[in-house]
């Protein structure tokens, strides 16, 4: 309806406070008026009654009555000689016995009591047989003085009104000025530009409120770019290497001729690189499909303890090559959720407890029933992890040994999968770390998971 709040607000502050005049000048016409009636109403009405109280009345015959000079001189001069008040006398049969003016044409009133006739007033009183005396006059006077009060009513609210608008506008004005401010800093937010930030300190009341809620707004939205411009980094980076071995070796066999045994170190190279490739680029497809939700997890009853041995068992050479001991310490443990995805959390935390090792460390998992659940933990004798990297654990790509080689400290995307597969079951991660000494990841999961 409105195009601009302020002129919203400005049309229904003049709707409101118009019917708020209207109301108040209402009444006090009403009240004006009431009072110069009632003036004319008691004039007229104590010479009707003195009139009627002096009509005089001998058996079977009504006489009328002598007006005194004080009344000759009411009904002659009162309002003027062109329109002086008058009066008519009626007997009990509506014979008129008595008028002031000869010219009157008045009919009788039923009762006694007030009336008007179009600009006249009249009041009635009942006198002795049946008689009846009307004394009235026009009201002339009392009505230019009532539209005259009206006029006053009319002008006076009409200049408050447009008073009040003026005030309004410019309160209105100061009001969205905060708006007009976080309308600019909005618009100059995008991809390029995202600090810009509302200047809270300028904003009162709820529309600081609104700028605080929108500064965090922009904040969480930098942060996801930032996330995003660092992801497709990584992901760019984690994809470079592994190519350019495979165009380099394969630059390389084109070369010239090679012997069968450097054709297949090659090939090897080659085939190491690619399956680097499609692990990376298998984490980023699960990842990408987790954020938009297009990943059905399979809902079966699956027993912990035999699914972490099975893991175990698998990871058994990885363990001897990398010199480290693996000892299970579990109970009968059963949850619902889907196996694959439960299996790919215990590989990825164990691997990387396995490659953050050191050389004769060892590895302890640990599983147990717990309030119908299952609690699973993983902990490691390796290097532990600086307290800078803590909070960055879980990012994707983040490895808290930079100076490990991708092959030997992975992709990066193992842990953020499995907080993505833990979530997705309605469980929770977490892990405690001291420098030197060692990691343990700890993973609860519900029974209805």
């Amino acid at each position: 309806m409105f195009r601009s709040i302020r002129g919203g607000l400005l049309f229904w502050y003049a709707l409101i406070l118009t019917a708020v005049l209207g109301a108040f000048g209402g009444t006090l016409y009403i009240k004006q008026r009431h009072s110069l009636l009632k003036e004319v109403d008691g004039t007229l009405g104590a010479h009707a009654q003195a009139m009627a109280a002096s009509i005089e009345v001998e058996p079977d015959v009504l006489l009328g009555l002598e007006l005194t000079n004080e009344y000759a001189r009411f009904f002659r001069s009162e309002a003027g000689e062109d329109d002086p008040p008058y009066f008519v006398i009626w007997d009990g049969t509506g014979k008129v016995l008595r008028t002031s003016r000869r010219d009157l044409e008045i009919p009788r009133p039923e009762a006694a009591g007030e009336r008007t006739r179009g600009s006249r007033r009249e009041i009635a009183a009942a006198g002795p047989a049946g008689s009846m005396v009307v004394v009235g006059r026009k009201t002339g006077e009392e009505r230019e003085k009532l539209r005259e009060f009206l006029g006053g009513i009319v002008g006076a609210g009409a200049g408050v009104i447009l008073l009040a608008l003026a005030g309004g506008w410019f309160l209105t004005g100061r009001a969205i000025r905060p708006i007009g401010r976080m309308t600019e800093t909005a618009s100059a937010v995008s991809s390029s530009n995202l600090s810009q930030r509302i200047d809270v300190a300028q904003t009162q009341s709820e529309l600081g409120r609104l700028a605080k809620t929108l500064n965090e707004t922009f904040d969480r939205l930098e942060r996801a770019f930032d996330r995003q411009t660092r992801f497709t980094a990584d992901a760019s980076h984690e994809l470079r290497t592994p190519l350019s071995i495979v165009l380099a070796q394969a630059e390389l066999a084109l070369s010239k001729e090679r012997s069968p045994e450097e054709y297949r170190k090659g090939y090897a190279t080659t085939l190491q690189a690619a399956h680097r490739m499609k692990a990376v680029v298998e984490g980023l497809l699960t990842l990408a499909r987790a954020d938009a939700r297009e990943i059905n997890l399979r809902k079966e009853r699956v027993e912990l303890r035999l699914l972490v041995e099975e893991t175990l068992s698998l990871l058994g050479p990885l363990a001897h090559e990398k010199k480290v001991a693996m000892k299970l310490h579990a109970e009968t443990a059963c949850v619902t959720g889907d196996p694959d995805r439960l299996r790919e959390v215990v590989t990825n935390l164990v691997t990387n407890a396995v490659r953050y090792n050191r050389e004769g460390g060892r590895v302890d998992v640990t599983l147990k029933a717990e309030g119908g659940g299952a609690v699973l933990a993983v902990a490691d004798t390796g290097i532990g992890i600086p307290e800078a990297d803590r909070p960055h654990v879980f990012e994707r790509f983040y490895r808290a040994d930079k100076s490990r080689g991708r092959d030997e400290g992975g992709s990066g995307l193992g842990l953020a999968i499995t907080k993505w597969i833990v979530e997705a079951h309605g469980g929770s991660i977490a892990f405690t770390s001291r420098e030197g000494e060692g990691t343990t990841f700890t993973i609860r999961m519900p029974r209805g998971a």
